[in-house]
């Protein structure tokens, strides 16, 4: 049982790391793309009049290649505290998700994706051996 969970972990930890490559890709060199844009909830009618996009490229850009990276090298190097910092990183924008839910109004999109964010947190958690240290001592 022990290694089926270990397994599943990892599969949704590589699976997350490959899903977000191509959102990285879109925020660092096309901002304006819907595929990524659409996903945070900017879509600007006019490209032409958005300021910041050197923000955008920095804070969603960078937060996808920190998890992506945090989470890889924690995972296959078996690092514990890479794992926790992933989990942190990712528990950080599922919260601000469920915030938004809260806040701006219902949409299943972000809750799904909020509550997927929860199975990456789990899943790094797990792979970290945070949770099975607790069930054993």
């Amino acid at each position: 049982m022990k290694r089926t969970l270990s397994i599943a972990a990892k599969i949704v930890v590589y699976g997350t790391c490959l899903f977000l490559l191509p959102f990285w890709f879109l925020a660092y060199f096309d901002p304006m793309a819907a595929m990524n844009l659409s996903s945070i909830g900017l879509v600007p009618s006019e490209a032409s009049q958005v300021l910041g996009l050197s923000n955008i490229r920095g804070s969603v850009g960078g937060l996808r290649l920190a998890i992506i990276g945090i989470s890889f090298i924690g995972t296959f190097y078996k690092k514990p505290d890479m794992s926790l910092s992933a989990a942190i990183l990712v528990g950080a924008v599922s919260l601000g998700r469920f915030l938004s839910l809260g806040l701006d109004g219902w949409e299943m999109t972000s809750f799904g994706t909020a509550v997927y964010e929860l199975v990456i947190v789990l899943s790094l958690l797990y792979l970290g051996g945070f949770l099975t240290k607790s069930k054993t001592t």
